[in-house]
């Protein structure tokens, strides 16, 4: 932690003492607006789920400047979500990489990894239908390092992360948020291109709550996902992503041990259409012998994009949502989406 404090200090000092051009400012971002509605079928019967409209807008106000002296750059954002400011980066970049310092922001999560989907994986789009994806470092307050950019052969990315407490309005100069035991993250990524048109990437995030438990051994959340995608010239594209989350538990009482994914996804591109047909398999693995079942989403979808909007449609179903035998459900999803 110490260590920490000293680089942004030192970040913090380097700044002020040399010659910062002053930066740009834009802003920038997207509307969209979806209809949903949505259909079940469980042992009890089936129903109508209803449906649902959805107007959502993310923007983006921005900034980027450079320091002269030392031939570095910085950029920043702020994002207006759902009617809150938040999701603050500030990333400063160096001949040696780039640090960046994130308010619930930065996520290193491969979970979507190479996803060829015209608009996204179904636990994305409508329910989520319980599925326990990983967690993400991007939930915490958190300081990163990425390497820099071609400095490694295949386009090879490294990049590192320490989460801390926090919350995405923070402030310089708060207190500790808990006089208790401190959260603390880290977080891995790697990703690279083997040949072209083929992309490979993995990702790891552990928590330490630093919290013991009475009566057995604490298992720390470990969440990993890795994937491979391939897009061919003509325009297809596949993906495969495996995704990890341990939760974290003392060992005598802990009801499930791991949560585990398979993802995939098959599209095709052709100007401006998109179409893609994607799967998702999720697992929750007890630790007493009892039944188990696992929740299925295959998504069907096309988008179609012209200038700054995109039409979308897509069909949804879910088997066993939240792990629960027979609790099967369907979605029709329509949207809009204009960026400015």
């Amino acid at each position: 932690m110490k260590t920490m404090k000293h680089i942004v200090t030192l970040i913090s000092a380097v700044l002020f003492a040399t010659a910062v051009s002053a930066g740009e400012i834009g802003v920038s971002g997207s509307t969209s607006a979806s209809i949903t509605t949505g259909s079940s079928d469980t042992t009890a019967g089936g129903s109508d789920t209803g449906r649902t409209l959805a107007v959502a807008n993310d923007i983006n106000f921005d900034a980027s400047g450079s320091v002269d002296e030392l031939g570095w750059t910085w950029t920043w954002q702020t994002q207006l979500d759902a009617g809150a400011i938040d999701d603050t980066r500030l990333e400063i970049t160096t001949g040696m990489g780039t640090i960046g310092l994130y308010g619930t922001e930065g996520g290193l999560n491969f979970k979507h990894g190479g996803s060829q989907n015209a608009i996204a994986f179904g636990s994305q789009i409508g329910s989520a239908a319980g599925i326990v994806d990983p967690a993400d470092i991007g939930g915490q307050n958190n300081i990163q390092w990425h390497s820099a950019a071609d400095l490694l052969p295949y386009s090879t990315s490294i990049k590192l992360g320490y989460g801390m407490n926090g919350s995405a309005t923070s402030e310089p100069g708060d207190s500790p948020m808990s006089t208790g035991h401190q959260t603390k993250g880290y977080s891995a990524q790697l990703s690279f291109v083997p040949v072209e048109g083929a992309s490979i990437g993995a990702s790891y995030y552990e928590i330490d709550s630093n919290v013991s438990y009475a009566g057995g051994a604490v298992q720390d959340n470990q969440n990993a996902a890795y994937y491979g995608s391939y897009k061919f010239a003509n325009g297809i594209g596949l993906s495969l992503t495996k995704a990890y989350n341990v939760p974290a538990s003392n060992s005598t009482v802990a009801t499930y041990n791991l949560y585990e994914t398979d993802s995939y996804s098959i599209g095709y591109v052709t100007g401006p259409w998109s179409v893609s047909a994607g799967r998702e398999e999720s697992h929750r693995n007890l630790t007493t012998d009892a039944a188990e079942y696992d929740v299925e989403i295959d998504i069907f979808a096309a988008a179609y994009t012209i200038g700054g909007a995109t039409l979308e449609a897509a069909y949804k179903t879910i088997e066993n949502a939240s792990y629960v035998q027979n609790a099967d459900q369907t979605e029709l999803h329509l949207g809009l989406s204009l960026a400015f």
